[in-house]
C-alpha cells in the first residue's frame, strides 16, 4: 500500500501473520498422534487378553485328557533312561450324571449280535462308564473293521499290574469289573490279548514276557467272568509280550504294557472260526501222502 505526503511516497507493507494456522495444525497431529497411541495400547492389550486364555485353554485340555506318563527306572520292564510319553488316548467323554448313566445302561439291555453300528453305541456306553469310575486316562476305545477294540492301560499314578507280575491291582479290577457289565449286553466273541514292553524279564527260571503277558490276560478274563460275563463270550485268551506295541519307536516304553480286548463282527468271528475251526481247508498227512479236505460242503 503506498500513500503519498507532499512528494515523497511512503511505502507501507502489511505481513498477515499464520500463527493461528500453525497453532490449530500443531494441535491436531498431536489429538491424532494420541488416538493411535491409545489405540495400540488396546490392540496390545487384547492380545495379552487372547494369548494368557489360550494358555489356559491348552493347560486345561492337557488336564482333561491326561498328564504325560514319567517312564524308566521304576521297576524292572521300566527303560533304562527317563522319558516323556503322551498317552495314547482319545479326549474322554462328558461326564454323565448318575441318572443319565443309569438311563443309558437300561437302553441297551441286551442287543443280541450286535453290528458295527451298534458297536459303535457300546463304544459310548463304555467311555461314559469309564468317566464315572474315575478310569478315562485307563480305557481307550477305537472302533475297527473287525469290531470293537478296547485298550486297558496304565497311567501316570496307577499300574494295571504290580511290577513283574499278574497280580491286578484294586482301580483295574473295578474298572474290568464294570466294564464286565457292559460287555454282558450284546452276544459278539471276545478276544483278549495281553502285552508288555521290550525290556527283558530279570529272571533265571524261563519265565519271560511272553509268559508274564499270558498271565495277565487270563487274569484279566478270570476278573470278567466272574464279574458275570459269560465265559463263552470270550474266543481266545492269547500272549502277545512285546510283538505288537503301541510305540514301536520306543520299544521300553511302559506305554506299551497293556490288556487289549477285541469286540468281533460277526464277518470277523466267521472269519477266525473258519481260520481255525473244523470248518477250514485242511491237509492231512500219513503214509500213504498228503490228503487234502476242502471246508467247502460236497455237493450231491
Amino acid at each position: 500500500m503506498k500513500q503519498k505526503q507532499g512528494h515523497d511516497e511512503i511505502t507501507i507493507i502489511k505481513r498477515r501473520s499464520k500463527k493461528g494456522h500453525e497453532e490449530a495444525h500443531s494441535g491436531a497431529w498431536k489429538v491424532a498422534f494420541a488416538d493411535f497411541t491409545l489405540a495400540m495400547m488396546a490392540l496390545f492389550m487384547v492380545l495379552w487378553l487372547v494369548q494368557a486364555m489360550k494358555v489356559e485353554q491348552e493347560a486345561e485340555l492337557r488336564k482333561s485328557v491326561g498328564s504325560p506318563i514319567w517312564e524308566g527306572g521304576a521297576g524292572i520292564f521300566d527303560g533304562s533312561s527317563p522319558l516323556i510319553v503322551e498317552p495314547v488316548s482319545a479326549p474322554p467323554p462328558v461326564a454323565l450324571t448318575e441318572a443319565e448313566y443309569e438311563r443309558s445302561i437300561d437302553s441297551t439291555q441286551h442287543l443280541g449280535q450286535a453290528s458295527l453300528a451298534e458297536l459303535k453305541d457300546l463304544a459310548v456306553l463304555m467311555n461314559d462308564m469309564a468317566v464315572e469310575v474315575g478310569a478315562e486316562t485307563n480305557l481307550q476305545v477305537e472302533v475297527v473293521p473287525q469290531g470293537l477294540r478296547i485298550l486297558v492301560k496304565d497311567d501316570q499314578d496307577r499300574f494295571m499290574f504290580q511290577r513283574g507280575s499278574a497280580n491286578l491291582t484294586e482301580h483295574f479290577h473295578g474298572l474290568l469289573t464294570r466294564l464286565a457289565s457292559v460287555l454282558g449286553r450284546v452276544d459278539n466273541k471276545l478276544i483278549i490279548s495281553g502285552h508288555t514292553d521290550a525290556t527283558p524279564y530279570r529272571s533265571n527260571a524261563g519265565y519271560n514276557n511272553w509268559n508274564l503277558s499270558g498271565d495277565r490276560a487270563l487274569r484279566a478274563r478270570n476278573v470278567l467272568v466272574d464279574a458275570g460275563l459269560p465265559a463263552h463270550s470270550i474266543l481266545q485268551v492269547t500272549a502277545q509280550a512285546d510283538g505288537v506295541l503301541l510305540l514301536p519307536e520306543q520299544p521300553e516304553s511302559g506305554a506299551n504294557r497293556r490288556i487289549e480286548l477285541l469286540l468281533l463282527t460277526t464277518h470277523a468271528e466267521t472269519l477266525y472260526r473258519d481260520l481255525f475251526g473244523e470248518r477250514s481247508a485242511q491237509v492231512h498227512f500219513s503214509e500213504q501222502g498228503a490228503d487234502y479236505r476242502s471246508s467247502a460242503p460236497e455237493t450231491l
